[in-house]
Parts: structure tokens; C-alpha cells; sequence
């Protein structure tokens, strides 16, 4: 009997502790741990505004992608409106429309024509380029039709924006060349990456 009083008196302490806060789940991890456990990087910096900042392996660059790029033209609009290209690497301008356009491009910063040609309807041009740079795309029958290719030397690679800040994602750790290209000229320096994140001024 003075068992089954001492069982009832304890029952609820132990329903109250049931009941009470249970512990706090681990947060999620932040990108930048997140990044450390897989062996990634985030190369962030800052470089001049408007400047192409690509990060080219010390033990060499990947093989090209296989087959080309591909710029379209439909709607009156240049698809996609930005191209990411490797330096050696085909590019189609294509037309998928039903009426003609053309395709002019000049080298930004220098305004140098680099081509330009008609597309007609269901057509392409393919154009390799063979500097690292910016290159402003239009076509002159209609004039809201404007778009950006950016060629660069490595697939790790991006434009600094209005205020000189630049952020690469998922860089493997290692030894690289920074390329900054900037109006018409490029430099190098080497930059030895370490997960999560590594900072680099230019």
C-alpha cells in the first residue's frame, strides 16, 4: 500500500517533466559551414566596378564544356539577357522567330566591332571569342534588343557590381590565379583558397 502511495506521488512529477521544454533542436548550418564540410569555398572581394573577376586553377583549367553556348533571339529579345562563355568556346546566336533580326557586337569599354551579321528567321551565326572581356550585343532593327556576353578564362567567374563587391560560390579549395579584366586589360595575382570563405582585394 505505501508502494502504490509512493508511485502516485511521483506520477506527476514525471508527467510534468514529459510535459516541460525539450531541448533545443541543432540549428541548421550557415552557408559558410555548410561549405566547409563539403570541401567548397566562397571567394568575396573587391575589385573595380564593372570588372570580370574569374579564378583560373593553378594546376589548369577544366576541358571546354561540350557543345556550344547558346544566345537566341525570340520576342524581340536576346535569350538569356547575360551569357557566361569560356574563352575558346563556341557561341550560337541563334533566331527562333519568325522574322529576321541581326547581330551586332562590340566590345565594351572600347566600343571595337567584334561582328556583325543578319540572322534570318530559324538561322545562327557562331562566333568564338578568343579575349577575356564584356561584349555589348544588339541588334539594330529593333533597338530594344540588347544583351551581354561575358567571356572569361575559367568557369569560376562573375562581374563586379556597382560598388566593387564580387562573391564566388563553390570554388574548391586549392591554388588559383585571380584574373581581373578591366577595361581592355587584364592582371593576375595568385590566391591560395581555403574553405569556407576567403577574401581577396584586387
Amino acid at each position: 500500500m505505501k508502494h502504490a502511495r509512493r508511485t502516485a506521488c511521483l506520477l506527476p512529477f514525471v508527467l510534468i517533466a514529459a510535459c516541460g521544454p525539450q531541448p533545443a533542436k541543432p540549428a541548421a548550418p550557415a552557408p559558410a559551414a555548410e561549405a566547409a564540410s563539403n570541401g567548397m569555398a566562397v571567394v568575396t572581394g573587391t575589385a573595380p566596378s564593372g570588372s570580370i573577376v574569374a579564378l583560373i586553377p593553378a594546376a589548369g583549367e577544366s576541358p571546354l564544356p561540350d557543345g556550344p553556348a547558346v544566345m537566341d533571339q525570340y520576342s524581340k529579345t536576346f535569350v538569356p539577357s547575360v551569357l557566361y562563355v569560356r574563352v575558346g568556346q563556341p557561341v550560337e546566336f541563334r533566331n527562333s522567330e519568325d522574322m529576321g533580326h541581326n547581330v551586332n557586337v562590340t566590345r565594351r569599354g572600347t566600343g571595337a566591332e567584334v561582328f556583325g551579321v543578319a540572322t534570318e528567321p530559324q538561322q545562327k551565326y557562331v562566333h568564338t571569342f578568343d579575349r577575356a572581356g564584356q561584349y555589348d550585343v544588339a541588334c539594330d532593327i529593333h533597338p530594344g534588343m540588347q544583351a551581354l556576353v561575358v567571356a572569361a578564362a575559367s568557369s569560376f567567374v562573375t562581374i563586379a557590381d556597382e560598388q566593387g563587391a564580387f562573391s564566388i560560390p563553390n570554388v574548391p579549395a586549392g591554388a588559383y590565379k585571380v584574373a581581373l579584366t578591366f577595361e581592355g586589360r587584364t592582371v593576375e595575382r595568385p590566391l591560395e583558397v581555403k574553405g569556407p570563405r576567403t577574401d581577396v582585394k584586387m
